[in-house]
């Protein structure tokens, strides 16, 4: 099944060995590292990552993963990528990341709002989650804008260059999105 989804303004276009290095480029930007990890990834742990989401693809759409590459007339802009947390409970995480001179155009929640429907219909999913840095801000507003609800602070749950952040959930339930 392809798994293509157009919005008003955008493409989000499963993500194939071509997009490979654009997620390497954009794993690489500090606005990117300054919540997500110690340090950018090599270029083989890209690969690895990539590779993984293509794999577990596969087996969609009760279980596995899947990332979008977000296009703006045709150009790569970003990704957003859905995961199975819990088969058994069907909860799965989102996540997204967009180059930053997209910021402040609606391009995140546009994508954003489109993954969590298509999620919710194609997918065997019941609970969708995000796992946010708590001084992430701008991510902050996002799941608040996609209709997702501030659940919980995970406190010290983050390690960031040795030091310990707190997280916030964030979650969206199959029945708030769509009518069952």
């Amino acid at each position: 099944m392809d798994h293509t989804i157009k919005t008003d303004r955008l493409i989000l276009k499963p993500l194939g060995e071509l997009e490979f290095d654009f997620i390497h480029q954009l794993s690489r930007r500090p606005e990117y590292n300054e919540f997500e990890r110690d340090r950018a990834k090599s270029h083989e742990e890209v690969m690895e990552s990539c590779q993984k989401y293509i794999d577990r693809a596969k087996k969609l759409p009760n279980e596995g993963a899947i990332q979008w590459i977000i296009l703006s007339n045709n150009v790569r802009i970003g990704e957003v990528h859905i995961k199975c947390n819990w088969e058994e409970t069907h909860e799965w995480e989102i996540g997204w990341n967009l180059l930053n001179e997209y910021w402040g155009k609606g391009f995140a929640s546009e994508a954003t709002r489109a993954v969590i429907k298509y999620g919710f219909i194609h997918f065997r999913i019941r609970r969708l989650i995000a796992l946010l840095h708590a001084e992430n801000k701008r991510s902050e507003a996002l799941a608040e804008r996609v209709g997702m609800v501030k659940e919980g602070r995970l406190r010290e749950n983050r390690l960031i260059k040795g030091k310990y952040y707190d997280e916030y959930i964030f979650g969206i339930l199959k029945h708030e999105v769509i009518s069952v």
